[in-house]
């Protein structure tokens, strides 16, 4: 194994999107942990001045320790500004990535805390028990090849730093009173100490760095295997759609001529023939929408990109929609009102097809659902910039056992297939699907605001989008 290779800091197994996007995330947490180190530090600045006025024994030299802790705030808060400005820089010269800002972060943190440990006592410094805390957040994010070099460096530095004070080179700072006898003056005790500080967290390193490992491989499995079904899905889809779109075919023309037929083109019919053949038509009608609804919604999952939203008015959208449909509401004599409670304009970013798509099949479902002189009501409001539009009607309803499942792919309520009013169970997955696509939720309640007597509860349907 090549130098190179070996002190990598992206092995080859954890090379995938999933992996990044969790890098970035823990060296915010680091920055998150780096504040709240900072306020430690503070705390304990001020509990060791309290505690030096009520036991005059103790004694201790805390200037280091304020100047450390300005020196992380200061550090962190740089470290704080490039995480934010990270996905936004771009360096022509450096490949620098995740995992570099990982390591300068950890360097950054062990320098900080040689410090701190050397002007709380060195070998004597209770603060020695950091490293560990330290060691396992490094293992968790880099190689262990990377860390343990690290580790080497640290523990040369600091055993320097404990043999020059050992010899007096350098000046010893203690925590005064806190022992009842020095220990940094007894090189036994010394070299004792940083080898079993060594073991210990080369122990930690090679536990927590294989544990991180595993998880990391498994990650990796679970993010193809999840690829892998996303590709089988789209093959289904896109199987699916050449079938379903190569059965429309006959069915549309059958359903011509059927039309031809009824309307006396190819020679008058029998009344005994006009019932059946109407209910033939009807029947291929119903195969057309079932047809064009399982075409949408397989488009639907197959595309991962749309046209460029743009500015949609929501009330121009809805008087397209009731302008379509106004001819349906008149024959069952159903009302139907647009109420905007709050003047100005109410645009969303979308695409305008697949929106219309979507709130026309609300409006349908109304329609459809609601009996003779009924009423349909759709509001639209604002507040806390939020836009809520609401699809209500005084219809069957739906009850309570089905409203979990009325988004599921091809279910239909109880109560309609018990009233044999003809469907797909589509309809309301195509408008799930369109409304989380422009990034909104679509909810649904039973009985409805236009609640009329118990066989006409009513529903409503409830769309929220944030405005932009």
């Amino acid at each position: 194994m090549n130098k190179e290779s070996f002190f990598t800091l992206t092995p080859e197994r954890v090379k995938y999107d999933q992996f990044w996007i969790d890098i970035r995330q823990r060296n915010r947490w680091l920055i998150l942990l780096r504040y709240g180190a900072v306020v430690m530090l503070i705390s304990m600045c001020l509990f060791i001045d309290a505690i030096e006025s009520f036991f005059p024994k103790i004694d201790f030299y805390e200037l280091p320790l304020w100047l450390i802790s300005f020196a992380i705030l200061i550090y962190n808060i740089i470290f704080h500004k490039i995480w934010i400005a990270a996905p936004n820089i771009k360096l022509k010269n450096l490949k620098l990535h995740s995992l570099h800002f990982s390591l300068f972060q950890i360097c950054f943190d062990f320098c900080a805390l040689i410090f701190l440990i050397y002007f709380t006592g060195g070998v004597e410094s209770p603060i020695n028990a950091f490293l560990i805390f330290h060691i396992i957040i490094g293992s968790l994010l880099l190689p262990g090849t990377v860390i343990g070099l690290i580790l080497a460096i640290v523990i040369i530095v600091q055993a320097n730093l404990s043999i020059l004070s050992y010899y007096e080179y350098i000046p010893q700072f203690s925590i005064i009173g806190l022992l009842p006898e020095a220990l940094y003056d007894n090189i036994s005790y010394i070299l004792i100490f940083y080898l079993f500080l060594t073991l210990t967290l080369s122990i930690c390193i090679y536990l927590t760095n294989s544990i991180a490992k595993q998880l990391y491989i498994r990650e990796r499995l679970l993010t193809d295997a999840y690829q892998n079904l996303e590709n089988a899905e789209r093959e289904k889809s896109q199987y699916v759609m050449s079938i379903v779109h190569d059965l429309k075919t006959p069915i549309a023309a059958a359903l011509t001529y059927l039309n031809m037929i009824l309307e006396g083109n190819l020679g008058e019919i029998r009344d005994e023939q006009k019932k059946p053949l109407e209910r033939s038509k009807t029947r291929l009608s119903s195969a057309v929408n079932t047809i064009n609804d399982i075409l949408n919604i397989s488009q639907l999952k197959l595309q991962t990109e749309m046209e460029e939203f743009q500015d949609v008015s929501l009330c121009e959208l809805f008087h397209d929609i009731f302008a379509d449909t106004m001819v349906l509401f008149k024959s069952k004599n159903i009302n139907i009102d647009l109420v905007c409670e709050q003047k100005g304009p109410f645009t969303i970013k979308s695409e305008p097809k697949l929106l219309k798509l979507a709130l026309s099949n609300l409006i349908s479902n109304a329609y459809k659902y609601t009996n003779q002189n009924g009423n349909v009501e759709v509001k639209i409001t604002e507040h806390h910039n939020i836009l809520k539009i609401i699809i209500a009607d005084n219809g069957i309803g739906i009850p309570k056992k089905d409203i979990d499942k009325i988004f599921n792919d091809f279910y239909r309520s109880s109560i309609s297939k018990k009233m044999g009013i003809e469907g797909t169970g589509l309809g309301l997955s195509i408008v799930n699907n369109i409304i989380k696509k422009f990034g909104g939720t679509v909810r649904v309640e039973s009985p409805s605001f236009l609640f009329k007597d118990e066989q006409n509860p009513g529903t409503q349907f409830i769309v929220e989008f944030k405005k932009v």
